[in-house]
């Protein structure tokens, strides 16, 4: 056992050896060694991946919508999953009210009766029927029964078939918190994963969302000594709405001078820029914690609490982040707690099991992935630190660490996903990076970061240059876009779209109602000549908007088509569904159809009558043209005495 007092008489016990391979005297960086004195290891920590099951599952799920509630919220709800899993869940059986003794095998089991209770109080919150082999049922409930409190309560769900024969239980623990006319409060979306705050902003009352876009910021340029407000009225200007002032290790108590510290915070909160307040020295000592959170809980732009700084590079003890977590939660439930991962598989969940979000720091330009220049020896999954752990030495690298760590998370049984965030490269020429990234690069890793999910954008470390603080902020702008966010915390992106032409590029997309959202990034930077075509999820009939990038796509059946991309071209468009899908198949019929002008309604071309066979409406519509921003299709079928109509817009 090692107790770290950091400075100070009071600590916490860290057992720093268990769960590692290493010896204690050999440095390592992810379980690795480093040094060339040293030879290479198995690091251990590898994600622990469940073992498929020879028969089906029912996974029964239960969590709060959000993180937390407030008693001034109209009202709460749970997300209820009754999914086919052959990984987790419980065995059942797909028949209901059926008779062994009559060799009745009853009727299939399709829906599951559930009852959903404050295991506190014993009230029933939720009575209802879910349909089996369904994910993200959202279920209301009224939130007057609890108590306002800082602590959790307590709850359960009870599933049974119809004949209650089968049952299945789920728990979950919700917070339901007083309203406050002062400080913050910060919710977390389970569903999508955006951020919601209430705050001085709205005087209070609500929430409004925010899509974190700001860089960790060198604290001696941002809240210099002597005070100077200069360079932090600078930084919002440029479009940024987040900070992560990084504490000086070499001050007294590696922490903020607190009575300047209060004056700069006083302006971030005039300025309603939010504070992502940096514990990292500080989070392995429970006093330091105490006092820190005390003195900065009430702030009206306080976002979140962030605590370990790579702790799995730093190969910290495996309890420190929810040592932390836990002692954050209970003295201030109101605001998230968040941390950074820089290994691509080392203890993930030990590590975030202390965190409500997860950050990502991939660095890959400018990196050597296969040789540590600083230490003079390889760099591979037992041996050696490149600055970008297991990367391919590629931009794509940032997608694949968001993928890595989305897909530990959603291996965990009953955890739920959580947000990850990425930390895009602003910085290089030192250590293992002989160069910075340019600003293409970084508009392609934050484009990457959204295509794979992310929920928010950080940057190491501001002041960059002037063209990378300009470009991370103007593009970080659009993404907090009404437009944007509408659809990056109303859905999850569906990743990796079939891609035709190349394998350079990288495609999702969003559907939130009747519109879709398309990210198009190409990794590449070489320009491509010929034809690419990105298959879609959902059939579109018009493009209406280009956000960023080149307009040369069109829509070419049910796909975006474009002659040529440019190296590093980043692309996203908004496009129109058919909003009444017409999936229904008739004998052969004749397809009539015209382009109409959306601007003045009149016809632009009236077709002749096409003989279609057994197909849907839908796919023979999309089939016969492309269609641009400007036009629609009326289109209708008939057979003898029988007219089926369906409007395209």
């Amino acid at each position: 056992m090692l107790c770290l007092g950091w400075m100070v008489f009071v600590a916490i016990c860290l057992n720093i050896a268990s769960g590692f391979n290493a010896p204690p005297d050999v440095p390592t960086w992810c379980g690795k060694p480093y040094q060339n004195t040293d030879g290479p290891l198995e690091p251990g920590g590898k994600f622990q991946f469940p073992t498929p099951q020879s028969e089906p599952l029912l996974y029964v799920t239960l969590q709060p919508r959000y993180s937390i509630f407030l008693d001034s919220d109209e009202s709460g709800s749970f997300i209820v999953g009754a999914s086919i899993s052959y990984l987790f869940g419980r065995t059942f059986i797909n028949s209901t009210y059926g008779s062994a003794e009559n060799n009745n095998s009853g009727t299939p089991f399709t829906a599951l009766d559930i009852s959903i209770f404050n295991e506190e109080s014993g009230i029933l919150l939720v009575s209802e029927s879910i349909p089996v082999n369904s994910t993200a049922n959202l279920l209301n409930f009224e939130l007057s029964s609890f108590s306002p409190r800082l602590k959790a309560y307590s709850i359960t769900l009870y599933g049974t078939t119809p004949d209650e024969q089968q049952t299945f239980t789920a728990t979950t623990s919700i917070y339901v918190l007083p309203s406050r006319n002062f400080g913050s409060a910060v919710k977390i979306d389970n569903l999508y994963g955006g951020l919601y705050v209430q705050n001085a902003f709205n005087n209070w009352h609500g929430w409004y969302s925010v899509f974190p876009n700001g860089p960790y910021a060198d604290g001696s340029v941002v809240t210099p000594s002597p005070v100077s407000l200069d360079n932090l009225n600078t930084y919002p200007s440029i479009g940024y709405n987040t900070i992560n002032v990084v504490p000086d290790g070499g001050l007294p108590g590696q922490t903020y001078p607190a009575e300047e510290f209060t004056t700069y915070w006083d302006r971030m909160d005039e300025l309603n820029l939010f504070n992502i307040f940096n514990m990292r020295f500080a989070f392995r000592n429970s006093t330091r914690i105490k006092d820190q959170v005390e003195m900065y809980k009430d702030r009206t732009t306080l976002l979140m609490w962030y605590t370990a700084d790579e702790p799995d590079g730093w190969v910290y003890a495996l309890n420190s982040t929810k040592l932390a977590y836990d002692q954050l939660r209970e003295i201030d439930p109101y605001h998230p707690v968040s941390l950074v991962l820089n290994c691509k598989d080392f203890y993930y969940e030990e590590y975030t099991s202390g965190a409500d979000i997860v950050f990502e720091d991939a660095y890959p330009v400018g990196a050597n992935v296969t040789y540590s220049r600083p230490w003079g020896i390889p760099c591979n999954s037992t041996y050696g630190d490149c600055g970008c752990d297991d990367c391919l030495g590629g931009l794509i690298d940032v997608a694949m660490r968001l993928d890595d760590l989305q897909k530990y998370q959603e291996n965990l049984e009953g955890q739920g996903m959580k947000p990850m965030w990425a930390v895009v490269q602003a910085f290089g020429g030192q250590e293992y990076w002989d160069r910075p990234p340019s600003v293409y690069e970084v508009e392609v890793m934050m484009m990457l970061s959204i295509n794979h999910n992310a929920k928010g954008l950080t940057y190491w470390i501001y002041p960059s240059s002037d063209n990378l603080n300009f470009q991370s902020g103007k593009l970080g702008e659009l993404f907090k876009s009404e437009i944007i966010m509408e659809f990056v915390f109303g859905s999850n992106a569906m990743k990796g779209l079939q891609v035709e032409g190349t394998k350079s590029i990288d495609a999702s997309a969003w559907i939130v109602g009747d519109k879709m959202m398309v990210g198009i990034v190409n990794t590449q930077y070489s320009d491509l000549n010929g034809t690419i075509t990105i298959a879609l999820p959902s059939i579109p009939f018009s493009i209406d908007n280009i956000l960023f990038g080149d307009s040369g796509w069109i829509l070419k059946e049910s796909k975006l088509e474009k002659k040529g991309i440019k190296g590093l071209e980043v692309d996203i468009l908004i496009l129109s569904l058919f909003s009444t899908p017409l999936n229904i198949t008739f004998p052969p019929f004749h397809l009539h159809y015209h382009i109409i002008s959306r601007a003045s309604r009149s016809f632009i071309q009236n077709l002749t009558p096409v003989s279609v066979s057994r197909r849907s409406i839908r796919s023979s519509v999309a089939s016969l043209l492309s269609v641009s921003a400007a036009t629609t299709i009326i289109a209708y079928v008939t057979k003898p005495n029988r007219v089926f109509q369906g409007n395209a817009s």
